[in-house]
C-alpha cells in the first residue's frame, strides 16, 4: 500500500520554500560577516553548499541555463569566503600535526601572505538576491516527489561510482569530487529525513564527509612548497596521516554505499 504523497516530506513545494530560506538565512549570515566574520563565514558557507546540494534535487524543475546562473552565483558566494578559511585551517592543521608527531620547532614552517579582507558585503547580498529572484522564476514547486527522488538516488549512483574509483587510484581530483557528493548526499538526506535509513545515511555521510575533508586539507597541504624541502619531515608526516585516513574512509565509504545504485533506488522508492 502506497504512502501518502508528502511521506517523504519534501515535495516541490516545500522543496522550494526550503531553498528560499537557505537563501534568507544566508543573507542574514552576510550582515553577521562584520562582527562575527569566522562564525558567520563558515554558516554561509554551509548554507550555499546545502543549496548547491538541493538544487541538484530541483534539477527537473529548473531549466539548464536557469540552473547555471544559480550554481554560478552561489560558487561566486563560497568562493569569496574561502580564503581566510583556507588559512585558518592550514595554520591549525600545522599545530596538530606539529603536536602530535612532536616535530621541532625548526621544523616548523612560517605561513606566508597577510590574512584576507573579508569579501565586500555587497558583492555578497548582490550575488544572493539574483539566487533569490532565479529561484522564484523556477517551476520547483510542480515536482512531484518520484522526480526529486530519482535525482537523489542519481547523487548515490554518481557517489558511489566515484568511491569505487577511490579504490582504484589516491588521485586527489578523485577524492575532491567524491567528497563533493558525499556532502550533496549529506545535506540532501537531512532534507529528507522519513526515507529508509535516512538517519544511519545522515551519520556515515557526515564522518565520511569529515574524513575526506581532512584528507584533502592534507593534501593541499603537501601542494605548498614549504612542505616539500628537502630532508624535512613534513612529507613523511603527511603521507603516513593521509594513509591511516584513507583506510578509515574508504572502509566507511563500503558501508555507506553497500547497495547498488538499483537497489537504493528501490528502496527509497517503496517510500512514496
Amino acid at each position: 500500500m502506497k504512502q501518502s504523497r508528502d511521506s517523504t516530506g519534501l515535495p516541490g513545494r516545500k522543496l522550494k520554500r526550503l531553498l528560499h530560506q537557505l537563501c534568507e538565512r544566508a543573507q542574514d549570515d552576510v550582515r553577521r560577516i562584520s562582527s562575527h566574520e569566522e562564525t558567520a563565514t563558515h554558516q554561509l558557507r554551509v548554507r550555499v553548499k546545502k543549496m548547491l546540494a538541493l538544487l541538484r534535487l530541483a534539477h527537473a524543475g529548473i531549466e539548464k541555463h536557469t540552473l547555471q546562473a544559480m550554481r554560478r552565483h552561489l560558487r561566486s558566494v563560497k568562493n569569496a569566503c574561502a580564503g581566510n578559511r583556507d588559512q585558518v585551517v592550514q595554520s591549525r592543521l600545522i599545530d596538530k600535526l606539529t603536536r602530535r608527531f612532536h616535530l621541532a620547532p625548526k621544523h616548523l614552517p612560517q605561513l606566508v601572505g597577510m590574512p584576507l579582507k573579508a569579501p565586500p558585503a555587497s558583492f555578497l547580498h548582490h550575488q544572493l538576491y539574483a539566487v533569490g529572484q532565479l529561484i522564484e522564476s523556477t517551476c520547483i514547486e510542480s515536482l512531484a516527489e518520484e522526480q526529486i527522488l530519482l535525482e537523489h538516488a542519481r547523487c548515490y549512483r554518481k557517489g558511489r561510482q566515484l568511491m569505487q574509483q577511490a579504490f582504484a587510484t589516491k588521485d586527489n581530483r578523485t577524492l575532491h569530487r567524491w567528497r563533493h557528493r558525499v556532502k550533496d548526499l549529506y545535506f540532501q538526506t537531512l532534507a529528507l529525513p522519513q526515507l529508509r535509513g535516512a538517519e544511519r545515511r545522515t551519520r556515515r555521510t557526515r564522518r565520511l564527509g569529515n574524513l575526506l575533508g581532512r584528507d584533502q586539507d592534507l593534501a593541499n597541504l603537501a601542494s605548498e612548497p614549504m612542505f616539500a624541502m628537502r630532508r624535512s619531515p613534513w612529507m613523511q608526516v603527511i603521507r603516513e596521516h593521509r594513509d591511516r585516513l584513507r583506510e578509515r574512509y574508504l572502509s566507511l565509504g563500503q558501508k555507506l554505499y553497500a547497495l547498488p545504485g538499483t537497489r537504493f533506488s528501490d528502496k527509497i522508492m517503496s517510500c512514496v
